[in-house]
């Protein structure tokens, strides 16, 4: 070969400067290049056959290597001391080159798929193993199985002896070659298996095993048949393996009597799902049902209740307060409400109140009702965040101690209104507390802090506006009107004198509204 190569390169009128230099790049370069080298030399070592992804590659290039070769066959100025005219430079050679990887990588016997199969015996039983087309065996753990070959009908005769697992691989005369998973059980588990395999196929179900497991799949389509497999799963959890599925009708039927019992308690945010024959539902934390309902469907259906957190805490809201307040301007009693007043809640928190008053102008001077904002707040809040919005100030209070010792306290006094928000199902829950304080005068003269709370909760539809509170208080005043100069005249001057008590009632109302903050 090398003296071809020799030979060649004289041929071409190339100077050798280095013989052993070029000898050498040559052969390497014929090796690493041309894959025929390599198929000639390994085509019969199994070794090869790893290497066919790589050989598969070393193809893909050989087509850019003849394109440099057609323009470095005229240039000597880019050739090193020779010209590689042993490579293959012709097309349709890379293409068979190629066809003829492909073909060994497809057809090779290593490649072949190897089938598997299984098999249980009990300790103490035989089977026999049919291989018309054996070439050899091997059995991997002879602690397990005991074998005999019967060479004539080339049946293997196993028996098993041991507790545990063992192959037996099997190659025959076409080069395929065979797995056999074999699996000694004991008798007892043995039993169990047949029984579990007989029981399910009563429902229509089939089995298979697979130590130390056995695999239940199929469809349930009636109840009855549903309930005794759930009591089947019940008593033999370790040993099943549940693929079985619920037929689409009787998952309805399951599912529309959990959502009734849900509906009849009030909760309407129950979602259920399936997992092969295994009926799951979920319902948040703040709707969860009665124990007696929970008892009853797990009892009734074997199904799993799973309570969930249902906030989004990373979501936020806005929420939107108004504060409308009603004022009876003669003394009298109030009587007269918001419901009254044309128009809707949503008006009051989107229409200014001018608007609202000129639309109301004749019902109001009717009713000798001054209509007023006190408030107008707007926030974002996130579910389980409290927030507060306070109205008033904090007033000094002057206390004299048993000591006679004067000191000064600061309390609030007006409206503060604290709320939170969580997330109920499709709507929102507001959990809301208001205390409205006022300082008041005892009838020895000492001033205190007096007032009202109030604490409830409202679950309503975002984007929907809706009145959660209504204060209604009065105030009492008194007025002295006199006569200058005259009124100072002691005893005449109390004829020219005049105190009347007046009433004054007034109602606070909060309209609220929430929406999801997409800012």
């Amino acid at each position: 070969m090398i003296n071809k190569i020799k030979n060649r390169l004289k041929k071409d009128g190339l100077i050798i400067k280095n013989k052993l230099k070029n000898y050498l790049a040559a052969w390497i370069a014929n090796l690493g290049v041309v894959p025929l080298f390599l198929l000639e030399a390994f085509l019969f070592a199994p070794a090869f056959f790893f290497f066919l992804s790589l050989l598969l590659l070393v193809t893909h290039v050989l087509e850019t290597i003849r394109q440099l070769l057609s323009r470095y066959r005229y240039n000597y100025s880019l050739c090193l001391n020779f010209k590689p005219y042993f490579l293959p430079s012709n097309s349709s050679c890379v293409k068979g080159i190629f066809l003829i990887t492909c073909i060994f990588n497809f057809s090779s016997p290593l490649n072949a798929e190897l089938i598997s199969r299984d098999i249980i015996l009990a300790r103490g039983q035989s089977t026999e193993i049919a291989l018309p087309a054996l070439d050899k065996f091997n059995v991997g753990n002879h602690q397990v199985l005991s074998y005999k070959l019967n060479e004539k009908s080339k049946n293997l005769i196993i028996r098993g002896i041991q507790l545990g697992h063992s192959e037996i691989l099997v190659w025959k005369k076409d080069n395929s070659r065979e797995s056999y998973q074999v699996f000694v059980i004991s008798k007892l588990q043995e039993a169990k298996f047949l029984n579990l395999a007989q029981s399910v196929s009563f429902l229509g179900l089939e089995s298979q095993t697979q130590v130390p497991h056995i695999k239940i799949f199929g469809t349930i389509k009636s109840l009855n048949s549903y309930l005794d497999y759930k009591k089947i799963l019940e008593q033999n959890k370790e040993a099943i393996l549940d693929e079985v599925e619920l037929d689409p009708s009787l998952k309805n039927k399951i599912f529309a009597k959990i959502y009734s019992a849900f509906f009849d308690d009030y909760k309407d945010s129950i979602k259920c799902a399936t997992e092969f024959s295994e009926v799951s539902c979920f319902y948040p934390e703040n709707e969860s049902p009665s124990d007696s309902i929970k008892n009853l469907l797990i009892d009734k259906y074997k199904i799993k209740l799973v309570q969930t957190n249902n906030q989004q805490l990373k979501k936020n809201y806005k929420l939107k307060l108004k504060l409308i307040q009603l004022e009876q301007i003669d003394g009298e009693d109030l009587r007269l409400g918001l419901e009254q007043v044309s128009g809707n809640l949503s008006d009051f928190l989107n229409t200014p109140m001018d608007k609202i008053v000129q639309k109301n102008s004749v019902l109001l001077a009717q009713k000798k009702v001054r209509l007023s904002t006190l408030a107008e707040p707007q926030m974002l809040i996130r579910a389980l965040t409290p927030a507060e919005v306070q109205l008033g100030a904090d007033i000094p209070f002057k206390n004299v101690n048993s000591n006679n010792v004067q000191s000064t306290e600061w309390k609030f006094a007006g409206l503060k209104i604290k709320m939170s928000l969580e997330n109920f199902g499709e709507n929102v829950k507001i959990n809301f507390e208001t205390e409205l304080t006022q300082p008041s005068t005892d009838a020895s003269g000492n001033v205190s802090i007096a007032g009202n709370k109030e604490k409830s909760s409202i679950v309503i539809p975002l984007k929907i506006a809706t009145k959660i509170f209504q204060i209604s208080l009065k105030a009492d005043g008194r007025s002295l009107d006199s006569m200058p100069f005259l009124s100072s005249i002691p005893l005449l001057g109390e004829l020219f004198k005049s105190k009347s008590d007046q009433s004054n009632f007034k109602s606070i109302n909060g309209i609220i509204e929430v929406e999801e903050n997409d800012e």
